[in-house]
């Protein structure tokens, strides 16, 4: 109990420091640049994740929303404007008759990977090349981080 007290204080000290504040401004500015940096390659923030969480394992609705950040009318929205623009398709899942997978199509992929490009370009542009590993560090930190979190959702809803 001694360590997890030492540890509540030391994360309340860091949270309170103006530097920490002033990082979640940044993320905050640097979700709105992500969605300029999308729009400008041609489809949303919220396209470019639907497409990538559709990318892997197609997940169920549910989680496809919790990934995506919406919700599930949102979604529905979502995947019939992406069919329309001919960036992914919904097939049928061969196990389950009333099933639908949502596949991304070969103009979804190509997509996904401008947005990445020019998301990789710009959030690259913004820092010194000597930083770019400590800032993919924190990226990766936090990816880790988000996943288990999205995990520990997702598990408290079944």
């Amino acid at each position: 109990m001694e360590v997890e007290a030492a540890m509540s204080e030391a994360f309340e000290q860091v949270i309170e420091t103006p530097d920490f504040r002033a990082g979640i401004r940044i993320l905050a500015r640097l979700a709105r640049l992500a969605e300029r940096v999308c729009q400008e390659t041609g489809i949303s923030l919220p396209q470019y994740r639907l497409l990538v969480s559709i990318s892997g394992q197609p997940p169920r609705a549910s989680e496809l929303a919790a990934r995506v950040g919406v919700s599930r009318p949102t979604l529905t929205s979502l995947v019939d404007g992406l069919e329309q623009a001919g960036l992914l398709k919904r097939q049928p899942v061969p196990s389950d008759r009333r099933g639908i997978q949502l596949v991304p199509t070969p103009a979804g992929r190509d997509a996904v990977t401008r947005a990445e490009d020019a998301l990789t370009k710009r959030m690259l542009g913004l820092v010194a090349p000597d930083t770019a590993s400590l800032v993919s560090d924190v990226v990766r930190t936090l990816g880790a981080a988000l996943d288990r979190e999205g995990e520990i959702q997702l598990s408290t809803r079944h």
